[in-house]
């Protein structure tokens, strides 16, 4: 025969399950705005049964228990976690190529006065009114000044692009020791997780603040996960979260690379190469972006610096029958057919500070050259020769030569432009892909605040209900206790 307590056990179970339940929803609101909470569920089934004895034709009856809580579960996709660990990888890329990129256009920016194209126009129309009759001590002062403006403009590009790169190479060093210390402290996770729930329980808080890790290492470089009982990562094939352990990476000064970063593996110090996120596009930009661009510039000064150094050989001033070059070696303050003139080196000539050495005429002092003033003409009018490849310096008798210098610097400018756009519109186009994905993962994992009310009354009227029942309960064991029996006395 069945307990007389059996129903109040049942009573029982239904109020404490129903707290329970009370409790998980009373969580899910508490964090509804906590980043990468996952709402949480309970889930209830019956209690086992117990035999109740035959019925009248013989069949055995049971007769339930009451309830039990099965187990307090995450709402999450694993399909869609790593579908956004995927999208993140490549948006973390972009985005980091945007940023170079934009920053690259400041340098650059031909939009004010300083700017090289317009020091530029400066240097050539002085040249243009130095070849104009009675051109005099003025145009040859304004051809002084837009030549050495040209030496400090070019010079100024060059340190700011240098800087850049440094900049980038730091930008590498901060990643991977935020890489580092996401990886150590997932590693603290999956220990925390693994001692928890040996216990038999799922520590749901802990892996949310797991996965919401891995998330945010997905936009810094190309990892895979192996999800057992705990995390596995690895970058590159090369592990850097081993269950409870972590294995660094490490940004290493390269001597081979002029003290630049290169990213080694702490394990056994060989090299990784970074295949995706933010730390790639940090290295492209520090040692390919930067290198193409600072080349085409030093093939544009070594242009000017040669062809007009070739020019004002070809010319005389009007003191002296001594040709001169325009821009020098600073170490050395001289050029000659074996000497480069580049962003490294280049200079104004200091013998040309007496402007009155500035070669605008053919002919020389000797012969009368005070309005000769067919070299300045000509160098004027070299504006216009094609010098120039797509990327390099060919000199005006190269076949290959198709571009001038205002063409030449115009497509260095048009080719940052179209890379930053191709940069802005990935990143765009990224970042709306990730927020779909996010999109349909919060659908799932979000907390719904009128959904958790809704929840609250159910679960508040279930547990009035499973009291009502201790209640019920409660007064016939009384009435058993303190009545049966008292009839006739």
């Amino acid at each position: 025969m069945r307990s007389t307590f059996g129903g109040l056990t049942i009573g029982l179970s239904g109020a404490w399950a129903q707290q329970k339940a009370l409790d998980v929803t009373g969580h899910n609101i508490s964090n509804v705005n906590t980043p990468g909470y996952s709402r949480q569920g309970i889930s209830h089934a019956t209690s086992t049964p117990t035999r109740y004895g035959q019925s009248g034709n013989g069949n055995m009856m049971t007769v339930g228990t009451g309830v039990d809580v099965q187990d307090i579960r995450q709402y999450r996709d694993y399909f869609l976690d790593q579908k956004l660990k995927r999208e993140n990888q490549e948006l973390g890329y972009w985005d980091a190529k945007k940023s170079s990129i934009e920053e690259l256009e400041t340098i650059f920016n031909d939009n004010s006065e300083d700017g090289l194209q317009t020091v530029m126009d400066n240097f050539w129309n002085s040249w243009s009114q130095l070849s104009k009759p009675g051109g005099g001590l003025t145009a040859r002062s304004l051809v002084k000044e837009n030549a050495i403006s040209f030496v400090e403009t070019v010079k100024n590009l060059d340190t700011m692009l240098l800087d850049y790169r440094k900049n980038r190479n730091n930008e590498i060093k901060e990643n991977v020791d935020k890489l580092n210390k996401i990886t150590s402290s997932i590693a603290e996770l999956n220990y925390d997780i693994k001692r928890v729930e040996a216990s038999g329980v799922v520590a749901n808080d802990a892996r949310d603040q797991r996965d919401a890790l891995v998330d945010e290492l997905s936009k810094l470089v190309k990892i895979q996960v192996i999800d057992g009982s705990t995390y596995n990562i690895a970058v590159e094939g090369l592990q850097v979260v081993a269950g409870n352990d972590s294995i660094p990476l490490t940004a290493v000064p390269s001597a081979s690379a002029n003290g630049y970063y290169s990213i080694k593996w702490g394990k056994t110090m060989e090299n990784v190469n970074i295949s995706g996120g933010s730390i790639k596009a940090l290295v492209e930009s520090r040692d390919e972006l930067i290198d193409g661009y600072r080349n085409r510039l030093n093939e544009f000064v070594k242009g000017v610096a040669m062809e007009m150094n070739d020019l004002h050989l070809a010319g005389y001033g009007n003191l002296d029958d001594l040709p001169r070059v325009m821009f020098v070696d600073k170490a050395t303050n001289t050029a000659d057919t074996n000497t480069v003139i580049d962003l490294a080196n280049i200079a104004f000539n200091p013998d040309l500070e007496e402007v009155n050495h500035i070669a605008a005429a053919k002919l020389k002092p000797s012969q009368g050259n005070y309005e000769d003033n067919r070299n300045a003409l000509e160098i004027s009018e070299w504006r216009l020769k094609d010098v120039f490849s797509d990327k390099l310096y060919e000199g005006a008798a190269d076949l290959d030569a198709k571009l001038n210098f205002d063409e030449f610097y115009r497509s260095i400018i048009s080719d940052i432009g179209l890379d930053g756009n191709k940069a802005a519109n990935a990143a765009d186009a990224q970042g709306l892909l990730v927020e779909q994905v996010e999109y349909k993962r919060q659908s799932l994992m979000a907390v719904s605040l009128d959904e958790e009310m809704s929840n609250l009354i159910k679960f508040e009227h279930s547990y009035n209900a499973a009291a009502r029942i201790v209640n019920a309960m409660d007064e016939m064991i009384e009435a058993v206790v303190n009545k049966v029996g008292l009839v006739g006395r």
